[in-house]
């Protein structure tokens, strides 16, 4: 009975300890939850943009691409990049890789837009010809977003980059 009487008087003395040290961990995890969910946030984000910029290049290379047997009788490709030069040319294309690229941004670019601030798109390297020239339709989508961190709003920004050629293996 004597044991029992000296914790309860324990106990009475470090309650004021034991709530500050709950107050202290809650705090922590509060922290720590936090962080995940920024990370989960701009992990969510860099992944909408590099499926939208590989759709985009993906989707722009198979537009544009067109097969012709040269003179020596060699399957070639080339990617045009308007349906202008792809006539020019007496090509037989869907549509030009550039043309294609934009309309493929204007109907993705609403899901990566959603949880961003800004989304930009460059196209080829600033149209780099040689890249047609290559077969190659090079995309890459900047995203910057405000992502909230405990009290604040930390600002990221994500670059993602999606390349897509016509390879003969």
């Amino acid at each position: 009975m004597m044991r029992l009487r000296g914790i309860s008087e324990r106990m009475a003395e470090e309650r004021g300890t034991i709530t500050l040290t709950a107050l202290f961990f809650l705090l922590c995890l509060g922290g720590l939850v936090s962080l995940l969910l920024l990370l989960g946030q701009a992990e969510l984000l860099s992944m909408q943009a590099q499926q939208t910029a590989d759709i985009v290049s993906k989707g722009a290379r198979a537009a544009g691409k067109w097969e012709y047997t040269d003179d020596q009788g060699s399957k070639r490709t080339y990617l045009f990049a308007t349906t202008r030069e792809a006539r020019r040319h007496n090509a037989d294309i869907v549509r030009g890789a550039r043309e294609e690229a934009d309309i493929l941004w204007r109907l993705n670019s609403p899901a990566v837009e959603r949880r961003a601030d800004e989304a930009v798109i460059i196209h080829q390297k600033g149209e780099q010809k040689y890249l047609y020239r290559q077969g190659i339709y090079h995309v890459r989508v900047q995203v910057f977003s405000r992502l909230p961190l405990l009290w604040q709003e930390v600002e990221a920004g994500l670059d993602r980059t999606s390349q897509s050629g016509i390879y003969d293996f």
